[in-house]
């Protein structure tokens, strides 16, 4: 996963090193690839565009088109794979390697958030993660009774993906909440309350309750899976409604992974766990340290609209450091969403003028979002379409070397990609 020869002289640039290739750290490594020397790491040895996973969970062969190659991402920069245990202002230590990185110029964290699965993956190696969502499939295919847990968008998303492919299947959404996307116009969130009435009539939305808590059959160890099949083939909520359930998605509760910066950084971390940054999403108290993405307290929300923000305001303060210029504000851009229903409805809300809302139908939505985006992420990770991976490029050992201040051994087993602990249950940082 490393780099060809660098089309430019990058001999006396800085290094920079990216700890998390998600959404913000994959952005920002392209953005600086041609003036910094990059190295991005990451546990994964491919991009998860967990935009599409809803999908993914009805039908393995998209699921494929949601894990993109690094392999094209930077001309001149590397792509490591490894799980990084500590990060401080001058040493990243990654697990399975004796000698940390050292002598880096900056630092950018963008470790984002662990998610239920299917809905984001813990598994590092590409080829273990098809396997997994036929294992999904399989459970929704045998089970009548299907509960997703919480109606953002990864659960309406993941409820009518369901509905669509098993119309058979009789799905209910809870969610805890009044009324959906309080935080847009009220009309976005009734439009999807009038598409799941109308285009879906084996999908029953519950408003406003919360589930008691779910026993799973298999005892203690099936029910910290990422899925849970109830005990007794029913769930309960809080207000005594008791609905029949032989298969059970959470899409709530994202975790931040700060554990490999806590220890450090304690004292510029949120009570939750973010990052605490300045105007310029330098972490507080760590000039040269950056956060970007859903782990850093630079809101409003947590998505890859403001991810994509983040990345480019880094981009620019890094470049207008390595010139001694003064550095850019970040002021947070309008929220947007953009949900879909399945193959057939959903809604969209984008910023208009005077501060307006403009409320987006399901014509253009599906037009739009026809296959989650893939698309647009196979391109932007540098590939001329989907699935056109080409021949991984031999890393240039002796110039990850200069640039991580590494004896030879050690930079050619990181060049090669290290081991990181698999867990299915609970993702690692």
């Amino acid at each position: 996963m490393g780099a060809g020869k660098p089309s430019k002289t990058l001999k006396d640039a800085p290094t920079v090193i990216i700890i998390g290739g998600g959404y913000a750290g994959v952005k920002l490594a392209a953005a600086l690839d041609k003036q910094c020397n990059v190295v991005l790491i990451d546990r994964k040895d491919y991009f998860l565009h967990n935009v599409g996973t809803p999908r993914g969970m009805v039908d393995t062969e998209f699921m494929k088109k949601c894990m993109i190659p690094y392999t094209e991402l930077l001309k001149n920069g590397h792509v490591v794979k490894g799980q990084v245990e500590k990060i401080t202002d001058t040493e990243v230590h990654l697990h399975g390697q004796d000698s940390p990185i050292t002598g880096f110029d900056y630092l950018v964290i963008a470790t984002g958030t662990s998610y239920c699965f299917p809905y984001k993956v813990p598994m590092s190696e590409k080829e273990a993660v098809i396997p997994l969502y036929e294992e999904v499939l399989s459970k929704i295919t045998t089970s009548s009774n299907i509960v997703c847990v919480g109606a953002g968008s990864t659960g309406l998303e993941a409820a009518t993906e369901i509905s669509c492919k098993f119309p058979d299947k009789k799905v209910t959404i809870i969610h805890s909440r009044d009324k959906l996307f309080e935080d847009f116009k009220k009309e976005f969130g009734e439009k999807f309350e009038q598409h799941l009435r109308e285009g879906f009539p084996n999908v029953t939305l519950i408003l406003g309750d919360r589930l008691e808590p779910v026993s799973a059959d298999g005892g203690e160890e099936a029910a910290g899976r990422k899925y849970v099949e109830p005990a007794g083939g029913k769930v309960m909520t809080q207000k005594g409604v008791e609905i029949p359930c032989d298969l059970l998605f959470w899409c709530v509760g994202g975790r931040l992974n700060c554990a490999s910066f806590k220890e450090h950084f304690e004292s510029a971390m949120e009570k939750n766990g973010q990052l605490k940054v300045d105007d310029f999403l330098q972490v507080e108290g760590h000039p040269n340290i950056f956060a970007a993405g859903d782990i850093c307290n630079a809101g409003p929300v947590g998505t890859v609209n403001y991810a994509n923000q983040h990345t480019d305001v880094i981009a620019k303060n890094i470049l207008a450091m390595m010139a001694k210029k003064a550095l850019v504000a970040y002021k947070p851009g309008r929220n947007l969403n953009m949900t879909q229903l399945g193959t057939t409805h959903g809604a969209g809300c984008i910023p208009g003028p005077f501060n307006s809302q403009i409320v987006l139908g399901k014509f253009m939505v599906q037009k739009a979002k026809y296959d989650c985006f893939a698309d647009n992420y196979w391109a932007a990770l540098g590939h001329k379409k989907a699935f056109s991976e080409g021949e991984a490029k031999e890393a240039d050992v002796g110039r990850l070397q200069n640039i991580l201040h590494m004896n030879e051994e050690e930079v050619t087993k990181l060049a090669e990609g290290l081991m990181v602990e698999e867990d299915v249950t609970a993702d690692r940082t």
